[in-house]
C-alpha cells in the first residue's frame, strides 16, 4: 500500500488504466450545458461538447469544484483512510481549483495541495510523479512536485480562434482577421499561466508537423521516460501522422496519447494539438 493517497482534479488528463493502477481519486470540474452542470468526467465526451456548440451557437462553461465538495471528498476518504492526502490542482494560473482545495485543507487533517502549474498531461505528469514516488515524508514529497513542475513544458496550437471568441478571449475582428489569414495561435504554459507565442500560418498539417519537428528537434534535452500528448484533433490520419513522427523519434520511452478532457476541450474548441515533455535537471 502506497504511503500516501493521491488525489487530483479531473482535467488531469491520465488515461484510465493509469488512474485505476495507482488508485488516484478523482474530484471532477463541471461543464454547463444550457441547464445542465455536468462532471467533466468521465462520461462527458468531446463530441458532445462540440455537438452541443454546433447545435446551439454556445460555448458552455466550466466551473472548479468548491470549497464544499473538495471538503466533503476529503472527508469521506477520512471515513476510512488516515494517509496523507496528495492533492495535485489544475494550475491557478487558470482555474480556482487549488484556492479552493486549499480552503477545504484546511479543514481537514493531513492534506497537502499542489498548484501543477499545468492542465492536462501536465497536471498528470505531477500525479504520476507523486504516486510513483518512494518520498516517505508528505512535505518533502510536496516540495519534490513543486521543483518538478518547473521542469513540464506545455505548448500547444490551435486550429481556429473560434472558441477563443465565443469565450470572449478574441475580438470578432481579430477572430475574422485569423481565420482569413490562416493564423494558428501558438500557446505556452510558463509558471502556470498562458501566453500566446508564434502566430503560425498555413495549412494546418503542414503547421502541426512543423510544429512538433521544431519542438522535439532536440528530444535528449528531456527526460525519456514520458510524453504526454493533449489533443482535440477531428482527423484520425492526421493524428496517426504525427503519433508516428514522435514514436519514430525512438527516445520516449511511453509516448502516451489522450484526448483532452470536456472541460479543457471548452476552452480551445476543436482541432488543437500539444504535448508535455519534461526537461532534464541541469
Amino acid at each position: 500500500m502506497s504511503r500516501f493517497i493521491i488525489s487530483a482534479d479531473t482535467t488531469m488528463d491520465l488515461p484510465m488504466e493509469m488512474i485505476k493502477k495507482h488508485d488516484i481519486r478523482p474530484v471532477a470540474s463541471y461543464v454547463n450545458l444550457g441547464e445542465e452542470d455536468l462532471p467533466d468526467w468521465p462520461d462527458l465526451t468531446q463530441k458532445d461538447l462540440f455537438d452541443y456548440v454546433a447545435k446551439s451557437g454556445e460555448l458552455p462553461k466550466t466551473s472548479a469544484a468548491n470549497p464544499f465538495d473538495y471538503e466533503n471528498f476529503f472527508r469521506k476518504i477520512r471515513e476510512t483512510d488516515d494517509r496523507p492526502i496528495i492533492h495535485i490542482c489544475k494550475t491557478s494560473g487558470a482555474s480556482s481549483c487549488y484556492e479552493n482545495a486549499k480552503t477545504a485543507a484546511e479543514e481537514v487533517e493531513n492534506v497537502y495541495c499542489v498548484d501543477s502549474w499545468g492542465i492536462g498531461s501536465g497536471t498528470g505528469l505531477l500525479v504520476l510523479r507523486a504516486a510513483q514516488s518512494d518520498i516517505e515524508d508528505p512535505e518533502a514529497l510536496v516540495e519534490d512536485l513543486n521543483e518538478y513542475r518547473t521542469r513540464i513544458e506545455c505548448s500547444f496550437v490551435i486550429e481556429t480562434v473560434d472558441y477563443l471568441f465565443k469565450g470572449g478571449r478574441c475580438s470578432g475582428l481579430a477572430a475574422i482577421g485569423a481565420n482569413i489569414l490562416k493564423l494558428r495561435p501558438e500557446i505556452i504554459m510558463t509558471e502556470g499561466k498562458m501566453h500566446a507565442g508564434r502566430k503560425l500560418r498555413g495549412r494546418y498539417d503542414k503547421v502541426l508537423m512543423d510544429f512538433t519537428a521544431e519542438k522535439l528537434g532536440q528530444p535528449e534535452q528531456y527526460e525519456p521516460d514520458y510524453l504526454f500528448v493533449n489533443h482535440t484533433l477531428q482527423d484520425p490520419e492526421l493524428l496517426q501522422k504525427l503519433m508516428d513522427y514522435i514514436r519514430g523519434l525512438n527516445y520516449f520511452k511511453e509516448v502516451i496519447e489522450v484526448p483532452a478532457c470536456a472541460a479543457i476541450a471548452t476552452h480551445c474548441g476543436p482541432g488543437t494539438f500539444g504535448f508535455h515533455p519534461v526537461r532534464k535537471k541541469a
